[in-house]
């Protein structure tokens, strides 16, 4: 199975998320449209045309190089997925690339984004922490996801997740940890929509030299 890549942003309003969530989902529909029409939409020499447009509707002159590069494994009909929850918005595919900072740029400057991340970790702020954690982990096992996700409230075990959702109230925290084996994160996938009404939020974790943080305030591009 293919690794997730994804970005993902926050916004300070539902509806700001639900115009980027717009915004990427027509991203995605001319790049259905590119590969249908291009000679060779996925030659490296070629900086394919919707991310020129994308760019240059949101004043993002986008490069030419492997800086802003978008691999997905397969079409982006069958790969590209964007889902807005609340104020969250996320883009992903399975594969190996998906924009990087130039996107979140784009995300950033264009849409209003407050924070944007290719590594989410996800804030949840619950009454009852361990029993919403307790359901979401019954939740994944009745989706066949069961052993590809970690449920701890041990914060010394984040620095090892690629991907966090975090439930917590005053103090007590249980983390639901998902790694880049590559059924983990599609685990993780699973989970998003049923953060839908709790008002999730990103925050930035503290991680290795090799992770990306948390992009916010719009001094990208």
């Amino acid at each position: 199975m293919s690794h997730v890549v994804m970005q993902a942003a926050e916004f300070s309003t539902v509806a700001a998320a639900e115009q980027a969530a717009a915004e990427l989902r027509r991203l995605v529909a001319d790049y259905v449209t590119y590969e249908k029409t291009a000679d060779a939409p996925w030659s490296e020499g070629a900086v394919p045309a919707p991310l020129v447009e994308l760019g240059r509707r949101h004043g993002v002159p986008w490069p030419g190089d492997a800086t802003s590069r978008f691999l997905l494994k397969g079409l982006f009909n069958d790969e590209a997925n964007v889902l807005s929850v609340d104020r969250l918005v996320f883009f992903w595919g399975g594969g190996f690339d998906l924009g990087g900072a130039w996107l979140r740029a784009v995300l950033l400057r264009g849409l209003g984004a407050v924070r944007c991340t290719d590594l989410p970790q996800l804030v949840v702020r619950v009454d009852d922490p361990q029993a919403r954690a307790a359901a979401s982990g019954e939740f994944l096992v009745e989706e066949d996801f069961e052993e590809q996700f970690t449920m701890t409230s041990d914060d010394a075990v984040l620095d090892g997740a690629l991907f966090i959702i975090t439930f917590e109230r005053d103090g007590d925290r249980v983390h639901l940890t998902f790694d880049d084996s590559g059924v983990q994160e599609w685990a993780f996938v699973a989970m998003l929509p049923q953060l839908s009404g709790d008002d999730p939020a990103l925050r930035a974790p503290a991680r290795g030299l090799h992770a990306s943080v948390v992009d916010g305030g719009g001094a990208l591009g």
